[in-house]
């Protein structure tokens, strides 16, 4: 405490607070934050990747376990193999006409999620007032 803390005339001691030279807290939008690379903003940056790292991860998984397990279930199941179609052994008819179906469904379902995953990551970045948005 210095003298110049007390009022001369009715000796009472100001107190001040230390936090009143402190720079009042400004909101940063998440732009900024990512423009500037701070923690905040490669935390959302992060999140963007893991969402589409999550969706590659899911399609080759089922990549995997349909297309690979194709091969498997015809040696395994020899009656399969012996099958025909007009024709045409079972196996190669599964594979000229079950597969392309399935694989543009995966890869429709990919950019769908891949899609919305950035429209997410691009409403966070546009400024909005999310009271507002709810009532509407």
């Amino acid at each position: 405490m210095t003298e110049s803390d007390v009022d001369p005339r009715t000796g009472r001691v100001r107190i001040t607070s230390p936090l009143t030279t402190a720079s009042p807290h400004v909101r940063r939008t998440v732009q900024q934050e990512i423009d500037e690379s701070t923690g905040i903003g490669e935390v959302y940056v992060r999140s963007l990747v893991r969402s589409q790292l999550r969706a590659a991860l899911t399609v080759i998984t089922t990549l995997m376990l349909t297309l690979g397990a194709l091969p498997i279930v015809f040696w395994l199941l020899e009656d399969l193999r012996e099958l025909s179609l007009l024709g045409i052994p079972l196996p190669w008819v599964v594979l000229a006409v079950a597969v392309d179906p399935g694989l543009f469904l995966l890869g429709w379902l990919y950019v769908r999620q891949a899609d919305k995953s950035e429209r997410d990551f691009v409403a966070l970045l546009s400024p909005h007032d999310p009271y507002t948005e709810r009532q509407s």
